[in-house]
């Protein structure tokens, strides 16, 4: 039996791991209508626009003339579905719970987001748990995203972490195929408990 990794570090994934991030239930607040719930998804959410915001290549101004003549609806109604993205980006209890639990056992913590900067912004005035954090690796500042090598390697050289010794929690299967090709281990996060479970096997 190959001895247990050493683990050091938990890098977690912001939305849909620390935070939700459900862009059905988003439409479906702004929206009733079912056909227009798919085209907004289609068109805004879904577009290759979304991640350039994320990359922070193309700002929220520059995106919204494009979403409105995609999506065929009025620069008000595209506003009031940014403005609710961000105010659905409600924190996941069970994974406050894990992170604390986590920093109690003096595992240093990091994020790693596919997010653009002023999202990231409004959330740190917002919540109060970034404390516990050493670091954020912030796709939007950086102009480049998940699961891109060189963020990953970003994240290794800032913080001087060796890949090895580092645990990535994303949601998202192609980010956790991404962290692993650079030597990291990964778990694809569904739910906080079973989470924990898969982290503890590590540790």
């Amino acid at each position: 039996m190959s001895p247990k990794p050493t683990i050091q570090h938990v890098i977690f994934d912001l939305g849909g791991v620390v935070v939700d991030w459900n862009p059905d239930a988003i439409v479906r607040v702004v929206f009733n209508d079912l056909e227009l719930q798919d085209r907004v998804k289609q068109t805004i959410f879904q577009h290759p626009d979304w991640l350039e915001m994320d990359r922070g290549t193309l700002m929220e101004a520059e995106a919204i003339p494009r979403f409105v003549r995609r999506a065929g609806i009025t620069r008000e109604l595209v506003v009031a579905l940014l403005r609710m993205a961000d105010r659905m980006l409600l924190p996941k209890p069970d994974t406050l719970d894990l992170i604390q639990e986590l920093h109690e056992k003096n595992i240093s913590l990091y994020c790693l987001s596919n997010i653009p900067s002023d999202r990231f912004a409004y959330l740190k005035r917002r919540y109060d748990f970034w404390d516990v954090f050493v670091g954020a690796v912030i796709s939007g500042d950086l102009g480049m995203v998940k699961p891109d090598k060189e963020i990953y390697e970003y994240l290794f050289h800032t913080y001087e972490l060796e890949p090895s010794a580092c645990v990535f929690l994303d949601d998202a299967p192609i980010n956790i195929e991404g962290a692993r090709a650079v030597g990291m281990h990964g778990i694809v996060f569904t739910d906080a408990a079973s989470c924990r479970s898969e982290l503890m096997d590590l540790f």
